[in-house]
């Protein structure tokens, strides 16, 4: 058994956090290029729940904190698929500019008037007046897992610097 530089104990145990956050990849990460890019992939994966995430977070607080409460026409209204829109017109504050609002609470028409709150420096970033502030959907989707990458992140960073360490003994 070998004896890790600074006095740390044994370079070959694993820490009782590696063991617990990564006991279901028991057999992945043996060498250092398995670790690495165990660890390589939970990274990215992570950032990118996390950007998407603190995206959504960052453009419903811009709309809270500068939005403005404008009349927009619906142009077009798309109900079909995953993915439901609407096409509006802005009547006042951006006047004649174009949107996409996305997953619509209300059930407008084309050419309803409907109240919206806007960005005036991102016209295009925009929800129904009366629409929650979060989509709770996405969260849904995108919080586990970037929880979850925060917590197996620190743990394959450890696996990838003892195996390592292994291989310089």
């Amino acid at each position: 058994m070998s004896v890790d530089g600074a006095g740390a104990g044994p370079v070959s145990r694993p820490s009782r956090y590696e063991e617990v956050v990564l006991g279901l990849l028991r057999g992945e990460g043996a060498t250092v290029l398995t670790a690495g890019l165990w660890l390589l992939v939970t990274s990215l994966f992570t950032a990118l729940f996390l950007t998407f995430a603190g995206w959504q977070v960052w453009e419903n607080r811009m709309l809270e904190t500068r939005g403005r409460i404008g009349d927009a026409q619906v142009v077009r209204a798309n109900y079909e698929g995953p993915g439901k829109s609407l096409n509006v017109v802005y009547l006042s504050g951006p006047v004649g500019a174009t949107a996409i609002l996305e997953n619509p609470v209300h059930r407008p028409a084309a050419g309803d008037v409907i109240a919206v709150r806007y960005d005036p420096r991102h016209p295009t970033h925009l929800r129904e007046a009366d629409a929650p502030i979060w989509r709770w959907p996405d969260f849904l989707v995108t919080v586990p897992p970037a929880v979850a990458g925060c917590l197996v992140v620190p743990a394959e960073w450890m696996r990838f610097r003892r195996r390592l360490r292994e291989r310089r003994l």
